[in-house]
């Protein structure tokens, strides 16, 4: 399935020796130019967490796996969230019984688009079969709004997931 047309995903390795967060920032630039980006985690204030725009109506999502960052962009109200895994990931099931990266991918997703992350218990998140019409799938949070999802083709071994909230998609 195709992202609706005002959600724009990027992809870039990161070079050996250059800080992950500068190649998202770059990325993150090339797609809203003039904007800026912060991060701030609203529990100890540290320099990491949801990414803000800054001086654009936007929001945005940034993902790193396995040597790429990856960036989701949107203008406008919609949430967006993003997240890369890599495609022989193990171990997720401990976070997500039964989860293997597609799942682990799609759940992220829709955590970072609700705007909560990870303060939220990935099992709360049920994924199912597209209702959201335009969406290759869609997910609630218990009993929530639903959430459109999309698989998205990555660089090679990477499972990727584009979530938004506030969207009437089209492709």
């Amino acid at each position: 399935m195709t992202l609706p047309s005002d959600v724009r995903l990027a992809w870039r390795r990161v070079p050996t020796g250059v800080a992950r967060r500068t190649v998202s920032r770059a990325l993150l630039a090339e797609l809203l130019a003039g904007a800026e980006f912060v991060s701030r985690c609203p529990a100890c204030g540290g320099d990491h967490g949801r990414i803000r725009v800054i001086g654009m109506d936007a929001t945005a999502s940034v993902s790193y796996a396995a040597g790429w960052a990856f960036v989701v962009a949107t203008p406008g109200e919609m949430r967006v969230g993003l997240d890369a895994v890599a495609a022989d990931a193990d171990g997720l099931d401990r976070v997500l019984p039964g989860g293997d990266a597609r799942a682990w991918a799609r759940v992220e997703a829709v955590l970072k688009a609700d705007g909560r992350g990870l303060t939220v218990d990935p099992a709360r998140v049920h994924v199912m079969d597209a209702f959201v019409p335009g969406s290759d799938w869609s997910a609630r949070i218990d009993d929530g709004a639903p959430i459109a999802g999309w698989d998205v083709a990555g660089p090679p071994g990477m499972v990727v997931a584009v979530a938004a909230v506030g969207t009437a998609p089209a492709p």
